[in-house]
């Protein structure tokens, strides 16, 4: 039995957030001394450059409108740019456990925004699977409390900024993206987007100083940038098929399942601890997911 074209899109959604997930956890591990500017600039870049080698053979060559133009610079400044490099900072200041349930609420704002702006439907069923999907991720990565460690302070709460934040952009790129996708295709859209999101950050990270020396991209950061290049080139590529496949608001609040992925291989690689949060929220957020399927 076939999948339909909005099936086809939640599950490419979900691989998405499989990738995102394993970028998110590569930063945390092996980010911590390079400006979070400056790893999204490299590894925009690899994916970039991997998404321009790939378009002659997977786009149709098509012409792009110039509203195109308009609508995939608007989501690559918000999500590429903006959101992504203040995720990244986010996830050094307070963590995958912190970072990812705050910055992964943009859902929601997708979804309203997309029934507002773009016209999809989004009956009673699928805000009860928004609701369970987003309170299942929020239960899987929420920390567990631990007397060492302290949240309180300044630092902590410019985390939380930066990762309410980089939800606000996302949420602004997953809507101008929908539109952008109904006049170019997926690959089209990848080549674009993703390295000159790269030029605008490198230029960024040189205005303000940030650049590291070539000598300290080696060994286990380097190769962590590599791979996130690799895994960014599968995530965006997955994120954008999804959007044109299942509508914005759907491929948003699928992608929003990442900490399910990450928690776990967090739990098994950085050696975080588990809890019965974890199962807890897992049913949710499965449960959630097919009910905004079934809506």
């Amino acid at each position: 039995m076939s999948l339909s074209s909005v099936e086809l899109g939640e599950v490419v959604g979900l691989l998405a957030a499989l990738a995102w997930s394993t970028t998110g956890l590569l930063v945390r591990a092996h980010g911590a001394h390079i400006h979070a500017i400056v790893i999204n600039a490299l590894r925009l870049g690899i994916s970039g450059g991997v998404f321009v080698l790939a378009w002659p053979f997977l786009s149709d060559r098509q012409p792009v409108p110039s509203a195109a133009w308009l609508f995939l610079g608007t989501s690559m400044i918000a999500g590429l740019g903006v959101g992504d490099s203040l995720y990244f900072e986010a996830l050094k200041r307070i963590g995958v456990a912190r970072a990812m349930p705050i910055s992964m609420g943009y859902p929601v704002l997708a979804s309203a925004g997309a029934v507002v702006l773009l016209h999809e439907r989004m009956g009673p069923l699928a805000a009860v699977g928004v609701a369970l999907t987003l309170g299942g991720v929020y239960l899987v990565a929420r920390p567990v409390a631990s007397p060492t460690r302290t949240s309180a302070g300044r630092g902590y709460w410019v985390g939380v900024g930066m990762a309410a934040a980089a939800a606000v952009s996302w949420s602004c790129s997953t809507l101008a993206l929908g539109p952008a996708l109904e006049l170019v295709d997926v690959p089209t859209a990848s080549a674009i987007r993703t390295p000159l999101a790269s030029a605008l950050l490198f230029l960024t990270a040189k205005r303000a100083g940030v650049l590291p020396r070539v000598g300290r991209l080696r060994g286990r950061a380097l190769l962590a940038i590599v791979v996130t290049g690799l895994t960014s080139v599968a995530a965006t590529g997955f994120f954008m098929l999804s959007v044109a496949l299942a509508g914005a608001g759907r491929a948003a609040v699928l992608t929003a399942t990442s900490p399910l992925f990450a928690v776990p291989i967090s739990v098994l690689v950085l050696h975080e601890p588990g809890s019965w949060r974890v199962v807890v929220g897992t049913l949710c957020s499965v449960i959630g997911v097919a009910l905004l399927a079934q809506s």
